[in-house]
């Protein structure tokens, strides 16, 4: 068997720099994945949002890659983005075509090919699934000693992916010392991850979507192949 090669993540914010390789570390652990993969010791690549990375026909994302790409074993990407666009550049967003424009573009700079490539969008944003944790959060310290979530604190009803809007607006609003996303997106995520069953009982597509690209990272490496996902096939994504 091959040694663990390196995966590397994409990034929107401050926040999700710190929060999202916890979140990562909990379910390459879960997917007995330490086998083939390590998580890049650097922090992860902050790209921006997804406007930004799309412009140009992605030239920001493929530079963005191909930095990547000068660290040593690569063996895949992950991209976690915010998916809370309505439209970008006038063409209406939609989460698995975007990210498989993504995937797609990747191809060209090695992705499938010299290393796998998987993007994945937090509907509404990552704090939506921080919210659908908030009735096992609620009446929890953070990990630094603060009040989080008010005892009785209970997550909104319906599809987290629709409302509400602004989850960091919600969790300001609720949060006993409000909610800074550079500070304290990473301590609710410590929390989180020992509740990640109550996310699952949401059924939020995009977290199942975070799930279904890990586990397809992992069967890549164990089959020794490189994956770019999604697949413009698979999303009925146009090839731009």
């Amino acid at each position: 068997m091959s040694s663990p090669r390196r995966l590397v993540l994409f990034v929107e914010g401050e926040g999700d720099r710190d929060a999202a390789p916890v979140l990562v570390k909990k379910l390459l652990t879960e997917q007995n994945a330490w086998t083939y993969y390590f998580l890049d010791k650097d922090p992860p690549f902050l790209v921006g949002d997804v406007a930004g990375l799309t412009k140009d026909d992605g030239r920001k994302w493929l530079r963005m890659l191909n930095a990547a790409k000068k660290k040593r074993n690569l063996g895949a990407v992950l991209l976690l983005l915010d998916g809370d666009s309505d439209s970008i550049r006038k063409e209406p967003f939609c989460a698995a075509k975007f990210a498989a424009r993504l995937a797609q573009w990747s191809t060209s700079v090695g992705g499938g090919s010299l290393y796998s490539v998987a993007c994945v969008f937090a509907r509404l944003e990552f704090e939506s699934w921080i919210i659908a944790g908030a009735d096992r959060l609620a009446g929890q310290s953070l990990p630094d000693g603060r009040d989080g979530l008010p005892v009785g604190t209970t997550s909104p009803e319906g599809d987290l992916e629709k409302f509400p809007r602004d989850a960091k607006g919600w969790l300001a609003k609720r949060a006993s010392g409000g909610y800074k996303e550079s500070v304290d997106q990473v301590l609710f995520t410590q929390l989180l991850v020992d509740h990640l069953d109550v996310v699952r009982q949401r059924s939020i597509r995009s977290f199942r979507r975070l799930e279904s690209a890990m586990q397809q990272l992992v069967a890549a490496a164990c089959s020794g192949l490189h994956i770019a996902s999604p697949s413009v096939e698979a999303t009925g994504a146009t090839r731009r």
